[in-house]
């Protein structure tokens, strides 16, 4: 996997693409690491530029599973990649919202060259999904230590998650 993160990190590189590597792996980067099967990011791209990183990917053996909003003028808002093989999976949200552009403007390189969204992002995000598996990874990022609480408080008021953070808080207090 760290061979496809690294060459993930050279294509956007390459193409001059702003991204933040969210989701597990970006978990991953924070907290003790766990299996995570796709590659999330999001990335600022235009359409055109989206259409030349599709093809920089292709040439890589990765081809379109799946899109979402393809018909709007300002492009999709989501688009999957699937290897040859089918094994790994490169799920790209396009970043279209003030938060998702605010997320990779914070976001900061990793070893690979990926940027990597902060905790704080992770945390509004795993609140805004609010699956199983983010719960169990909300709680371990809010046991991180220094978070910028008025940050994160901000942004799950704007997103409807306020009372999310609240009682996952109050969990992580009170363990």
């Amino acid at each position: 996997m760290q061979d496809v993160l690294s060459m993930l990190a050279r294509v956007l590189g390459q193409a001059g693409l702003s991204h933040a590597l969210i989701g597990g792996h970006a978990v991953n980067a924070w907290l003790e690491p766990r299996f995570t099967a796709d590659i999330d990011l999001v990335i600022a791209v235009a359409a055109a530029a989206l259409s030349r990183f599709r093809q920089t990917l292709a040439a890589e053996g990765f081809v379109v599973d799946v899109e979402y909003g393809a018909q709007e003028p300002s492009g999709p808002d989501f688009v999957r990649f699937v290897s040859a093989d089918g094994l790994v999976r490169v799920e790209i949200q396009v970043a279209k919202t003030r938060f998702q552009r605010e997320v990779i403007q914070r976001s900061r390189a990793d070893e690979t060259g990926l940027c990597v969204a902060t905790p704080e992002d992770l945390i509004v995000m795993k609140l805004i999904a609010n699956r199983p598996k983010d719960q169990i990874d909300l709680i371990g990022l809010l046991g991180l230590a220094a978070l910028d609480w008025s940050y994160i408080e901000r942004w799950a008021d704007e997103w409807g998650v306020t009372d999310l953070l609240r009682r996952a808080a109050e969990r992580v207090a009170h363990s």
